[in-house]
């Protein structure tokens, strides 16, 4: 990371990755209120996001899948927004309000985000989707 080459020690918020309350101290209000978010609920998959979003999808719902190209192949649908290669997660992260906000073009019942691992630039994409979900992950 950057920043801990820049200042030694960088201490994360205990609530970056959770629900806040109204009442939690925070840090900043994205982290307690929702922003950049579609309109369009939306569920956020970690661990097994093919296997998982397929049995979704297998449930007849209208399901808009947000997702790596890498997997797009795996998975049975033709309502696809890439939000690019999990191997380029600059570009991911230029692009990740853009894809947020196309998901309501689709008028569908749902959204359904691939997450990816909480390090380095995943950290700040996990945290975003996280919020754009409302803490919604399967």
């Amino acid at each position: 990371m950057i920043l801990k080459k820049l200042f030694g020690v960088v201490k994360l918020s205990d609530n970056l990755f959770k629900k806040v309350d109204n009442n939690t101290k925070i840090e900043s209000p994205g982290m307690k209120y929702r922003h950049y978010a579609p309109n369009t609920k939306c569920v956020l998959v970690v661990d097994n996001e093919i296997e998982k979003i397929n049995r979704l999808l297998d449930n007849g719902d209208d399901i808009l899948v947000l997702g790596f190209d890498e997997d797009e192949q795996y998975i049975n649908t033709d309502k696809f927004l890439s939000i690019g290669s999990r191997f380029n997660l600059e570009l991911v992260s230029k692009k990740i309000f853009s894809n947020l906000r196309k998901i309501d073009d689709y008028n569908c019942d749902y959204a359904v985000i691939e997450g990816l691992k909480k390090s380095n630039l995943g950290l700040s994409i996990m945290n975003r989707l996280i919020r754009a979900c409302e803490n919604n992950i399967i």
